[in-house]
């Protein structure tokens, strides 16, 4: 459990180093259903995001198909298509296409305690629909994940509390596209409970750091609640989490 306090207090560093900054409050709301086959794991996942303030409108609604395979013992490939849409204020709305091409190293894995780092490419084809116009942007981004088993010896136990907590870098390698929250980095810390192999619920704080492109402000600092149903299907054919 000590590399999670470590990781705890590098998160509230971080989260204090951003600086004096805009603050926003958002609710993420997101369904995931995972279809775990041998070495394969078949995803799909829809979010529903959106401010808690009168003042400014903006929400969006993502789904997210997912595919993984488990190259390595220590190594899965990912490929990922998210699509979007966004109301970035009230006469302004965005539809995106990002797909993305991943690769996940297990530091440790089957422990009560598990590292990971999740590498990912990411190529945004994004229409402002008030335009009519595409632009395109692409980015890496570059996440370092620990989940921790509270109540069991792994992560998959029945009944079981686990925590969670990772932070994540956003690296745009051309132009940043015209939208509200344009993601620089983010911070998580999260409390989950597995009911059984089907249903887990997952509570998290997000701390992220973004920019209004759109009207060329400062950083945001945004504290977001997000609510996690997750649901696994097919349980004889499990190779891992």
């Amino acid at each position: 459990m000590d590399k999670g306090v470590c990781l705890l207090v590098a998160f509230l560093l971080i989260t204090s180093l951003q600086g004096r900054a805009q603050s926003h409050e958002q609710l993420w709301i997101d369904y995931q259903l995972d279809y775990p086959s041998y070495s394969w794991l078949f995803e799909v996942s829809a979010s529903y995001q959106t401010l808690l303030t009168q003042e400014i409108k903006w929400r969006s609604l993502s789904v997210t198909p997912t595919v993984e395979y488990v190259l390595l013992d220590r190594l899965d490939l990912t490929a990922e298509l998210p699509l979007a849409y966004t109301l970035q204020k009230d006469d302004t709305s965005s539809f995106e296409v990002a797909p993305m091409l991943g690769a996940r190293f297990h530091i440790t894995q089957n422990k009560r305690v598990n590292a990971r780092l999740f590498l990912r490419y990411q190529q945004r084809h994004f229409q402002e629909i008030e335009a009519d116009v595409w632009d395109v942007s692409n980015r890496v981004r570059l996440k370092g994940e620990l989940w921790i088993s509270i109540t069991g010896s792994n992560l998959y136990k029945d009944k079981l509390w686990y925590a969670l907590i990772d932070y994540e870098e956003f690296f745009v390698l051309d132009d940043q596209l015209d939208e509200r929250y344009a993601n620089r980095r983010r911070g998580r810390i999260g409390l989950g409970y597995r009911l059984d192999y089907k249903n887990r619920f997952e509570l998290i704080y997000t701390r992220q750091s973004s920019r209004n492109e759109i009207e060329g402000e400062f950083i945001s600092n945004d504290n977001v609640i997000q609510l996690v149903y997750k649901m696994y299907l097919n349980p004889a054919k499990v190779a891992a989490d």
